[in-house]
């Protein structure tokens, strides 16, 4: 074939195929699930898969006690389907009064429904512990709320949820083994941290969470004594510090005289099953 007529077959073929790419139908939008904190998140796209976006509203490194949302913030909810609250943190009562009354076909469900939750005296919202996350029992609840809302949304999708469910239920279970095993010589032992961000945690494992700061606030080096003693009492032998949290309080405190160890943990880890794990390691010293 003459080359100059192959070209013009070519090139014809080219525009051909960029006019048709040009006509095809632009791939659907997937739908907008919003969640508080990134725990939240790995649970929830293990549950959607790839047939919707999760975003979530806290960046990484923010703090749910001192979080403020800008407009930005409640724009981006209010773009999407639905919002799944964790339940009595801080900032969202002020956000759900908002987006209702912004948005009041948006979807809101209480990620914590149905779970037994702890009353505590740190100044949360009506005295309720909001860590619910930081729990295997209360990760199977989390995820069934949350299976139950998708499947109202996308009911075409239902038995892809379901299956995503028993395989995201099986993860939970393996971590409550793993966690059961390493904490099983540690039963009954008291662990120390700055904020009470495990009680639900130290509730599934019989141990004892002694918590040395006041909504938020350290302790002063005029009550360090007082936190000292107050450890040598019950015994405990870790300091749990959160991940960008200033170590060297908790290091004088460990230093003086008590033999604790600090370890460091991240309870809003995306990665909420290795967190739990380690959490599990730095309180039983593995």
């Amino acid at each position: 074939m003459n080359r100059k007529i192959l070209t013009v077959i070519v090139a014809a073929a080219g525009l051909a195929l960029g006019s048709c790419n040009r006509s095809a139908a632009p791939e659907a939008e997937k739908p907008v699930l919003t969640v508080s904190i990134e725990p939240q998140r790995w649970l929830l796209e293990r549950i959607v898969g790839d047939r919707m976006e999760v975003r979530t509203l806290m960046s990484r490194g923010g703090n749910p006690e001192s979080y403020e949302p800008t407009f930005a913030d409640l724009a981006k909810l209010e773009s999407g389907v639905c919002f799944f609250e964790v339940g009595h943190l801080p900032f969202e009562a002020a956000i759900v009064d908002k987006v209702r009354a912004n948005k009041p076909d948006l979807k809101i469900i209480n990620s914590s429904d149905s779970i037994r939750l702890i009353v505590d005296d740190h100044g949360h919202d009506h005295g309720i512990d909001p860590h619910v996350w930081n729990s295997t029992a209360n990760a199977r609840i989390i995820a069934t709320n949350m299976l139950r809302a998708v499947k109202d949304l996308d009911p075409e999708g239902s038995e892809t949820y379901e299956a995503n469910f028993c395989r995201l239920n099986a993860v939970i279970d393996s971590v409550d083994s793993v966690c059961a095993a390493i904490l099983e010589p540690a039963a009954g032992a008291s662990f120390i941290v700055w904020h009470p961000s495990l009680s639900y945690f130290a509730r599934d494992y019989g141990l004892h969470q002694l918590a040395v700061g006041a909504e938020g606030k350290e302790h002063s080096v005029h009550n360090t004594r007082d936190v000292v003693n107050h450890i040598a009492e019950h015994g405990a032998s870790v300091f749990l510090v959160q991940k960008d949290f200033d170590t060297s309080k908790a290091d004088v405190i460990a230093k003086s005289g008590s033999n604790t160890r600090v370890e460091t943990i991240n309870p809003l880890n995306y990665e909420w099953d290795n967190e739990l794990i380690n959490t599990a390691r730095a309180i039983a010293g593995r």
